[in-house]
Formats: C-alpha cells, sequence, structure tokens
C-alpha cells in the first residue's frame, strides 16, 4: 500500500513509499483510509525543535473497517467510521490503511460526507479533553434543571473559529449547565454565528478586549476558560478576567517552544497565579493520566450519538490537490499560518497510483 513519511531534510519533506498492509493489535481497527484530515501537528512534530521523528504523521482519518482486532466488541468490517491514530506511531491516516485503537473511533451516518468526517476527531478529542479532563466541566449528560439546584457556570472559549475552538463551543452548547459561553474570533466571527451556542461573540484583535469580556460576564465570576489560539496577548487579556482561582488550558506549549524561546507564556500564567495546562489530547490513548482511555471511549460514544441525531458535525474544510502528493504543500500553508481556518483533507483516491473507492 502507499504511505507517507513526513520529516525535515533539511526542510520539511515527503516521502510516498510502498509498505505492507499494517497489522493491528486485539483492541485495534484496520481502517481503509477515503479521507485523511491534517492537524498542525503533523509539520510540528517532525520539526527538530519538536519530536525530530520520520514517520507517517496523519492521525485523522474517515473511511470504512477492513479489519478488526480480536479484543474489538463495537465494530465489524464494512462499518463507515471516523476516528484518531496514536500520534507519533507508524501507520497513520496519510495511507491506504491505518490503524486505529477501537476507543478512539466512532461509527458516521450513511449521509455523513467522508470529507468532514476526517476534520473531527482530533480536534474533537482535543476540545473534550480541555473542556471536562482540564477545565473540569459538565458534560452534556449533567442535569441542571431546577431541582438539580446547579447554578450555571460561565465560560470563554478565546479562538473559537479555529478547529479546536469551533469543536469546543459544538460540545459546550450541549450542556445546559454551562453558561454564558462568551467567545472570541476575528475575522471569522461569522463561522463562529453560524454554529450556534455563543451568547456573545467578541473580536479579539479589540484593543478594550478585557473590558468586554468583563461587560459580557455581567457580573458573573469567570473560572473556566478554554484558550484555543494562546499567546502572550491573549494570556494578558483572559488571566486579567479570569478569576486567581480559576483553570486555564490551552492548545499550544505555555512553556519554552517554537514560538516562545524563554517561555514567556508561562512566566505570566505563574504570575497570575490559578491553574494552567496545555492540553495534551495524547492522553486518550494512555493512562498516564488516570482514566484518558476510558474517557476517550466516552466521547466517541457520544459524538456517535449526536452525529446519528444530527446534533454535531465537522468543520469547515479544503481539499488538498493531488491527494497524498499534495500534503507537503498543504503542511507548509499550515506551518506559514497561509490558509484560513478550513481543515486541509487528503482525500486518498486522488493520489496516482491509488485506485479511487
Amino acid at each position: 500500500m502507499k504511505n507517507l513519511l513526513v520529516y525535515y531534510a533539511p526542510t520539511l519533506t515527503t516521502k510516498l513509499e510502498d509498505i505492507p498492509l499494517p497489522s493491528y493489535a486485539p483492541n485495534e481497527l484496520l481502517i481503509k483510509v477515503l479521507a485523511a484530515g491534517s492537524n498542525p501537528k503533523d509539520w510540528k512534530h517532525p520539526h527538530p525543535t519538536f519530536f525530530n521523528i520520520c514517520v507517517n504523521q496523519g492521525d485523522d482519518v474517515a473511511g470504512i473497517v477492513s479489519a478488526v482486532g480480536s479484543a474489538v466488541k463495537n465494530f465489524r468490517p464494512g462499518d463507515r467510521v471516523a476516528g484518531m491514530h496514536v500520534m507519533d506511531t507508524p501507520h497513520g491516516t496519510y495511507a491506504e490503511y491505518t490503524v486505529c485503537p477501537e476507543n478512539t473511533v466512532f461509527h458516521i451516518p450513511e449521509s455523513f460526507g467522508w470529507e468532514e468526517a476526517a476534520t473531527i476527531p482530533l480536534a474533537m478529542y482535543t476540545a473534550a479533553v480541555g473542556l471536562y479532563r482540564n477545565l473540569n466541566l459538565p458534560l452534556p449528560t449533567a442535569r441542571s434543571d431546577e431541582e438539580s439546584a446547579v447554578q450555571k457556570i460561565p465560560l470563554v472559549i478565546n479562538g473559537a473559529s479555529s478547529a479546536v475552538g469551533a469543536f469546543a463551543l459544538k460540545l459546550a452548547k450541549l450542556s445546559p449547565s454551562i453558561g454564558p459561553i462568551i467567545v472570541t474570533a476575528g475575522s471569522s466571527a461569522s463561522y463562529v454565528e453560524s454554529i450556534g451556542g455563543a451568547d456573545v461573540i467578541l473580536d479579539y484583535r479589540s484593543p478594550s478586549i478585557a473590558s468586554e469580556l468583563r461587560k459580557a460576564l455581567d457580573g458573573k465570576k469567570l473560572f473556566h476558560v478554554f484558550d484555543a489560539s494562546n499567546s502572550l496577548a491573549s494570556v494578558g487579556y483572559l488571566t486579567e478576567v479570569l478569576e486567581p482561582t480559576g483553570r486555564y488550558t490551552c492548545t499550544t506549549a505555555v512553556g519554552k517552544s517554537f514560538y516562545s524561546p524563554i517561555g514567556e507564556q508561562q512566566i505570566a500564567l505563574e504570575k497570575w497565579g490559578g491553574w494552567f495546562e496545555q492540553i495534551w489530547v495524547g492522553s486518550i490513548h494512555e493512562d498516564k493520566l488516570l482514566g484518558g482511555i476510558w474517557f476517550g471511549s466516552v466521547v466517541s460514544r457520544l459524538v456517535e450519538v449526536l452525529l446519528e441525531e444530527g446534533m454535531f458535525s465537522g468543520h469547515v474544510y479544503e481539499i488538498v490537490e493531488g491527494g497524498l502528493h499534495g500534503v507537503e504543500a498543504a503542511l507548509i500553508k499550515l506551518r506559514d499560518r497561509k490558509g484560513g481556518n478550513e481543515k486541509f483533507v487528503t482525500r486518498i483516491g486522488d493520489t496516482v497510483g491509488v485506485e479511487s473507492s
């Protein structure tokens, strides 16, 4: 089968190779890849500043189950599915076939397109870990009726037009005990408005954004911030409003990193004094943080139901030209931030030498 390696030599490079079909563990599925989604980590993790590895970096898949491991219970060959591959391991989704653990795979309806489905997994799981594991916010199943005596919890989502931010909004709006939901966006505010669920949409570029956040809170105290486009500037205006005993979670590193050689964000967050942590979506494939694998299973079943009932959708996307041959150019656009808020999606059947289906 065709398999695409992503690495630096010394610049970002991809190489299409022919390899045997991958083997799979008892708890894994072999999936025929029809569409693969791209994520910023796909160019970051091979970079020498990050993990400096040469591997197929694709993690988002939509396709058809080809075979299942002996311990798999909820899937069978022929099922339409989407799922997340284990990051930085062989047999990723930039290939004709990929392997995913059962706990991060979900069925998709017959009417749901492969391309849209491929936009969901990694960004959606990232949003779920941030909301429920890091911020400790209630799942949509939590009670909020009058008899439960539950007080609504205000939430700020910064960067709600990004894939992760949009999925955070889509999930948060399903929890009746979360509100008001205050989000920020820039030029893509109309997309955020189309998602629905946000009580207030603010422009993060406004010089008075902190005071606008306070006004939107209408006297309520803020203890929960989901920062989907974190920067030193966003840490500044968010922690100006966030209570010092609150919780802040974000999508990229706050310590020393590719973007921040001295870790300015961490310094600012430590000065603020509350709880903060970068979202580690890989925790759903391991139990270093106890309950991660179970959590992945719960979220997978939840999204499966929401898709079946028409209550959840994917992200806006752009098709990569040339199939796997076009992935390198797409990842360079992601790295250089030349795209919009769309996700890049690769149809494997568009690759020369690969049979489309």
